[in-house]
């Protein structure tokens, strides 16, 4: 059963996997961006889904809401946005990796993602409502409902989106850093899909998605 779309060059519908209900994507045009992709999933009807932790509504669940929270290059500008708009402060990128994200290096890895508090909860859940302060801005990675089933395909271009643009952020991070720390290497971080763009929908799917996966897609 297909969600509910308009013209949307991804097509996104109802499938079961391993015997409970999730979804399953196909990419219908090469134009496809990550902006199309997120339009398709959030056009889901969470009560149609199994989620484990809640009766189908996101609301007052704060599950997916602790544990590590990758962000992406374009995440972190858009949740520039948000604070501006919550707190009227326009902070800096580098001030935002400082104040609301964690670095961790661990040889010759990088991993950057939202700070969260001594729960382990994100600093921007309002723990008492369970909701997010800055839900319009939230990122990629809290929009998919990644509690839920999904197909092989539409999990592995999950990850694959996700993980292009933290590579995009280690980057744009290191960019400014005056040491580069012990064991990491700059040249392990090249320009990605995700460099130069402002917003998701910049970003072409099919630039981010290996041949097999472009193929799995379009299927």
């Amino acid at each position: 059963m297909l969600a509910r779309q308009e013209q949307n060059p991804v097509q996104v519908r109802y499938w079961q996997v391993n015997g409970k209900q999730g979804y399953d994507l196909r990419v219908l045009s090469p134009e496809a961006s990550i902006a199309d992709y997120i339009t398709a999933v959030e056009g889901l009807d969470p009560s149609l889904l199994y989620r484990p932790y809640t009766n189908g509504d996101c609301l007052g669940c704060d599950h997916c809401c602790g544990g590590r929270l990758p962000l992406t290059s374009i995440d972190l500008q858009v949740l520039q946005q948000g604070l501006e708009e919550l707190t009227g402060k326009r902070f800096s990128l580098p001030e935002m990796l400082e104040e609301y994200c964690q670095v961790q290096v661990k040889g010759r890895a990088v991993d950057i993602t939202l700070r969260t508090d001594a729960e382990g909860y994100c600093i921007f859940l309002e723990p008492h409502r369970c909701r997010c302060r800055l839900y319009k801005y939230r990122p990629l990675i809290c929009r998919t409902y990644f509690c839920c089933p999904l197909t092989r395909r539409a999990r592995v271009l999950r990850e694959t989106l996700v993980n292009r643009g933290e590579d995009e952020l280690v980057r744009y991070w290191l960019s400014w850093q005056p040491a580069v720390p012990a064991g990491v290497r700059r040249h392990d971080w090249p320009p990605t899909p995700f460099a130069g763009c402002l917003s998701f929908a910049e970003v072409p799917l099919k630039s981010l998605c290996s041949l097999e996966l472009w193929r799995q897609l379009r299927q």
